[in-house]
């Protein structure tokens, strides 16, 4: 029997790789003469290149970049194993985690680290550029991003900005300046990967949504939405941005806004991009079973995330799909209606830490029960 393992991560227990290996394990241990095919997968988010080079054979490029507050730090982003294409994940450069020790900082927190992954990953020589932008620590606009790209913006006394705008700064900027803007940029296809449809300000913008999570108080959302809306309005009014706004250009703090309407970039579901370079659907053609999964799955599951976009190619690959994740959130009826079974691979009850570190263990065993009702269905 041939059986793929398409898993996202589970988060902070094991990546899509491990995730995948345990199960594969699992299963081998009680089906020995079966088919497996390890196919880690991602949204877009922290991961993605792991799972893109894992896929693809391919590598990753290891570079030094600024944190979203300009500290100096290593990064890296993948190339897939035919070279054609670059993935840029905009946690390892601006994401959160890097401000947990130091506390966050909403003002403050700068993407000019992402502009400079893409600007490496322009000089490896690829025809397509794969930007992630889940787990953001900024709302600046993606300011800092077109910083390090090239742009130049000066207040209203004429003097530059220093590098690493964040959004506390963006009503200060009086005029931009693209002329220098990398220019590789016009090479290479650009696409965003993104599952966040909120527009860039406004009731359900950048601020107002994800601006507490960044830490930011009712009156920093009123500074930082203010900036968003002065520095679009002037990227606009100067012809030197696309008007009208879209959905997803308040992602990662409207960095999708900058990567849209300024850089050109094609929003578009991350899992989905994933699973295209990939080869997905090439490699589960023909499979009796494809098992999926991650850290929790609940109704938020089915909105576009890596595991219903397994389902939905399974389902016109012919192909059943069995989630296997962390827990099960709420009601799972709406989950079966799109997976041939929905299973929590805990042992029961008991704190989150335990069952975390537990999670390589109870995957291998989720991996031998299911062989075993594979092989009794058979």
């Amino acid at each position: 029997m041939k059986i793929v393992f398409a898993p996202d991560s589970f988060k902070n227990a094991l990546s899509a790789e491990e995730t995948a290996s345990a199960l594969a394990a699992g299963w081998a241990s009680r089906r020995k003469g079966d088919e497996l095919i390890l196919l880690p997968l991602a949204d877009g988010g922290e991961g993605t290149a792991d799972a893109i080079i894992a896929g693809t054979g391919g590598e990753i490029r290891s570079v030094k970049v600024h944190d979203p507050l300009m500290r100096e730090v290593p990064a890296g982003f993948g190339i897939t194993g035919d070279g054609s294409t670059a993935v840029v994940e905009l946690a390892r450069a601006s994401g959160i985690e890097f401000l947990k020790e130091c506390g966050l900082a909403p003002l403050r927190a700068t993407t000019y680290g992402t502009g400079e992954l893409i600007r490496a990953a322009l000089q490896s020589g690829v025809s397509h550029l794969l930007i992630g932008i889940g787990g953001s620590a900024s709302t600046d606009g993606g300011a800092g991003m077109l910083q390090a790209l090239g742009a130049v913006f000066r207040d209203a006394s004429g003097n530059i900005l220093p590098p690493g705008i964040g959004g506390g700064d963006l009503a200060r900027i009086a005029s931009a300046d693209f002329s220098a803007l990398e220019p590789r940029l016009k090479a290479v296809r650009l696409t965003t990967a993104c599952d966040v449809d909120h527009p860039l300000t406004g009731p359900e913008g950048a601020a107002a949504v994800f601006g507490p999570q960044k830490g930011a108080t009712p009156e920093q959302e009123e500074v930082l939405d203010a900036g968003l809306r002065s520095y679009a309005r002037l990227l606009r009014d100067s012809g030197l941005a696309a008007t009208g706004d879209a959905p997803g250009d308040g992602a990662a703090g409207g960095t999708g806004f900058a990567l849209r309407a300024v850089l050109g970039s094609k929003p578009g579901s991350g899992a989905e991009a994933v699973l295209k370079i990939c080869n997905f659907d090439e490699r589960a053609a023909g499979a009796d079973l494809i098992l999926t999964g991650e850290g929790r799955s609940d109704g938020q599951t089915l909105h576009g995330k890596l595991c219903s976009v397994v389902a939905a190619h399974g389902a016109k690959l012919k192909v059943p799909v069995v989630l296997c994740s962390g827990s099960i959130g709420g009601d799972a009826s709406p989950l079966l209606e799109h997976f041939a079974g929905v299973f929590s691979i805990a042992s029961g009850p008991g704190a989150l830490a335990d069952a975390i570190a537990a999670t390589r263990e109870n995957l291998f065993r989720m991996g031998v029960s299911l062989a075993g009702l594979f092989s009794a269905g058979r």
